[in-house]
This record gives structure tokens, C-alpha cells and sequence, in this order.
């Protein structure tokens, strides 16, 4: 391989998750006209209602939790996020991701209980102490941080409460905390970003990638891989641009091979937990990385969620809208959580689907309004027809083509960790 090649192939493995995350900052921050425009850094900005079709610029969206959002600017000084209490019975949890998509720590019912309070997001230049009052602090690698609020609504009904404690999340600068006067905002370089799942070939990538590593400080054990980047013009905050065409098609060849072993790479990927998680949890393997974000960017730790399946068939078949399917669960056989699970059906692109009856996931919070099978267990019927009136409380529909499930499990017990329960099977009947 082209030795150009060969480190555009580490750079755009690398750099996917980056280059994809700030798709996301710059839809839900800076580009009020994007359809997806959330906040400015440092505020919260609300999903107000579970995620629909019409989201689309994270995909695998989970319908269970509608989401909060901000993004952290911690150049000037670290953020204040404060929490309210909630009932015992429902889940919320503060996800913090760095810009390389590491997740640097929660806020949930497992780490703090159901209390709330105040919690410090400093980045990696501030070396002070965190003032009384503030529960926990939490350093980031990256100057910039999002913190992703996951809601539970327990029922439609319970929309309204869901609003009230989606009111109450707050964010303030450790200056207004302590009462003292702000530190001048700082200039953020603003790019074009690019949809990397559509225009993966696009060097453009490499310009995304040179303006967000300026907020990106070296780790200690990647000098070298750094150091070897800047040799096709892989520099912090500098322009890029390819010297001539022979460099150009290098470049090009290096980002196709470097997703034809992210998608070799997907193929082999059992649970979610090879792919999420802290970087003391994924260290270098930035593959892996690469490919929790191709399938579904800002996924969960294992500890505080897993996905338990599907990726095919029980025959090892990908799901075809032109089949049917079934998922049968013993009376005994329900997942072990402490929090709640849900299985969500999505298009080829991981995205949702419209269909005629709104429903998107069949969740542990319907199991009442679940028809129940004569052994006391029940069926879930996936396609995309109607099965039938009598079988509709149980019907999941599925696009008319390709289509993808996710089975998540929130706060999972160790059952489902050490693998003793597994999901029951995806069968096709047609």
C-alpha cells in the first residue's frame, strides 16, 4: 500500500468518530437553520417528545427517553450541570462524551441515585478545586464535552412531567456558581461539516478533522500516531489541503480501505459494550471506536446500558421487510434490568421509519397492553403488513426492504453482563 495510503487509512479510522461528532455540534449548535438546531454551547436545548422520523442527525435514536442536549465549551472555565430528583421508579441519566466519543462519566440512578444535585465538567487545562456543593467533578481529555440527558416517559401521559424535569436541568460557568464575574467567551473555528456515511470519500474530512483536533490536546501515548499524521497534512488547526493528484487519490484509497475495515470490523461486533465505552475501557483500539460510531454514535457504557441483539436472524439472515418475522419470550424469560428495556425497529440507514400506526418500539412500559400466549409469556410479530386487528397490540412494523433492531437494555443485571440470558431469537415464519 501507498505509504500515503497507509496513513490515511489510520487517520480516517482515527478520525471517523470526530469527524462525525461535530456533524452533530454543528447541527445542534452552531447552524440555526439545520432543522436539528438544539442550543448555543453552554445551554440546554430539549427533545420535548420521544425521537421520530424526522430526527436525523444521530441515528439509532432510542424512542424511550426523549433527550436533552448540551454542548460544553470548557475553554474559558469549566460548567456547573445541575440535576433535580426524580421518582424512583424512572430512569434519567447525563451521558458526558468527549470529541473523540469517549465517555468520560454519568450522571444516573447508579452512579448518584435518584437525588440529583450539582456536578463540575472541567476540561483538560483546569487544575483547580471544585467548590462546596458540587457533588462530583469530571475532567475531559477535549475542550469541548456533550452531555446527553436520556428522560424516561413512563406513559404518554406522563409527557408533562417528563417537561417539568427536562425545566430543571441547568447549566452555569464556575464563575456565575461562585458568584464572580464570566471570562471572556473564546472564538470557536467554524467548518462545513460533512455527512460521513454519505461522503465518505470526501477530503474534506481531513478539514474537519485539522479544526477539531486544535480543541483535541496530544494523549501522552499518541505523540507518535500524531506526529505520523501530520505527514498528510494532518496539522491542529491548520488548513488542508493534498499537494497534488497523485497525494489526492492516495488519500482516497486510504479512507476506502480504512471503512472497508470498519465494516469487516462490524460484522464481528457481539455487543455493544466492545464498543462504547471510556477510553480506559477501549484504550487504542480505535477501530472499534470507529464502528460504535458507523453504527449508532454516543451508544452507552456496558454498565449503564447494553445492546443485546439483533444483528440478524436466527438463521444468520439480514431482516427483509418482505418477510416476516416473529420474537417469542417465555413468561420467565423478560430481561433482567433495573431500569427498563426496549426493542427498536429502524431502516437501512438506522433511522426511523413512518408507519401507519406511530410505533416505533415495544418496551417493558406496555407489557400491560401486551396480548399475552397461553403459557403467560408473548409473541412480537415484525414485518411490515398488519398481522392482523387480533395481533396488532403486539405488532412492531418494519420497513418494506432492509431493516435493522436494536435491543436495549438499560442498567442491565448480571445475567444479561456475564451472558446467561440471551435474547430470544429473531425467526422468520414467511
Amino acid at each position: 500500500m501507498n505509504p500515503l495510503s497507509f496513513i490515511a487509512q489510520e487517520a480516517f479510522i482515527y478520525g471517523y468518530p470526530i469527524v462525525d461528532g461535530y456533524n452533530v455540534l454543528y447541527n445542534y449548535t452552531l447552524d440555526k437553520a439545520s432543522g436539528e438546531y438544539k442550543a448555543p454551547f453552554n445551554q440546554v436545548g430539549h427533545n420535548r417528545n420521544v425521537a421520530t422520523p424526522d430526527d436525523r442527525a444521530v441515528v439509532s435514536m432510542n424512542v424511550d427517553t426523549p433527550y436533552s442536549f448540551v454542548w460544553l465549551d470548557l475553554r474559558a472555565e469549566p460548567q456547573v450541570l445541575t440535576v433535580p430528583s426524580f421518582e424512583a421508579d424512572r430512569y434519567v441519566s447525563v451521558q458526558l462524551i468527549d470529541l473523540y466519543t469517549y465517555i468520560v462519566g454519568y450522571i444516573s440512578p447508579r452512579t448518584n441515585g435518584h437525588g440529583g444535585g450539582d456536578f463540575l465538567v472541567a476540561g483538560p487545562d483546569w487544575r483547580g478545586e471544585p467548590p462546596t456543593g458540587v457533588k462530583a467533578v469530571f475532567h475531559s481529555p477535549t475542550q469541548f464535552v456533550l452531555a446527553l440527558y436520556r428522560t424516561q416517559l413512563l406513559s404518554p401521559e406522563d409527557i408533562d412531567r417528563v417537561h417539568e424535569l427536562q425545566n430543571q436541568y441547568q447549566v452555569c460557568g464556575l464563575s456565575a456558581y461562585e458568584g464572580a464575574p464570566p471570562p471572556p467567551a473564546l472564538p470557536f473555528a467554524e467548518v462545513r461539516p460533512i455527512d460521513v456515511r454519505r461522503d465518505s470519500e470526501s477530503l474534506e474530512f481531513f478539514t474537519i478533522l485539522n479544526a477539531m483536533l486544535a480543541y483535541m490536546p496530544v494523549l501522552n501515548d499518541e505523540i507518535a500516531l500524531r506526529r505520523s499524521f501530520s505527514e498528510i497534512g494532518l496539522v491542529p488547526g491548520a488548513p488542508f489541503a493534498a499537494p497534488d493528484e497523485a497525494a489526492r487519490e492516495a488519500l482516497v484509497e486510504g479512507m476506502r480501505q480504512g471503512l472497508q475495515a470498519m465494516y469487516g470490523r462490524a460484522q464481528t461486533v457481539r455487543s455493544s459494550a466492545e464498543i462504547f465505552g471510556s477510553r480506559e475501557q477501549l484504550g487504542n483500539d480505535y477501530l472499534s471506536r470507529a464502528v460504535g460510531t458507523l453504527l449508532g454514535i454516543y451508544g452507552n457504557a456496558a454498565e449503564e446500558y447494553l445492546g443485546v441483539g439483533y444483528q440478524t436472524d436466527a438463521d444468520g439472515r439480514p431482516f427483509d421487510g418482505n418477510r416476516r418475522y416473529t420474537i417469542k419470550f417465555a413468561a420467565d424469560g423478560l430481561p433482567p434490568v433495573g431500569a427498563f428495556w426496549s426493542i427498536t425497529a429502524y431502516n437501512a440507514d438506522k433511522f426511523l421509519l413512518r408507519n401507519p400506526i406511530d410505533r416505533y418500539v415495544i418496551n417493558s412500559v406496555m407489557l400491560p397492553s401486551l396480548r399475552r400466549d397461553a403459557d403467560g409469556g408473548f409473541t412480537l410479530y415484525l414485518q411490515h403488513e398488519s398481522p392482523g386487528a387480533e395481533r396488532e397490540a403486539n405488532w412492531l412494523p418494519v420497513s418494506a426492504d432492509a431493516f435493522n433492531l436494536a435491543f436495549r437494555t438499560y442498567q442491565p443485571g448480571p445475567a444479561i453482563m456475564d451472558g446467561t440470558w440471551q435474547a430470544p431469537p429473531v425467526v422468520c415464519v414467511a
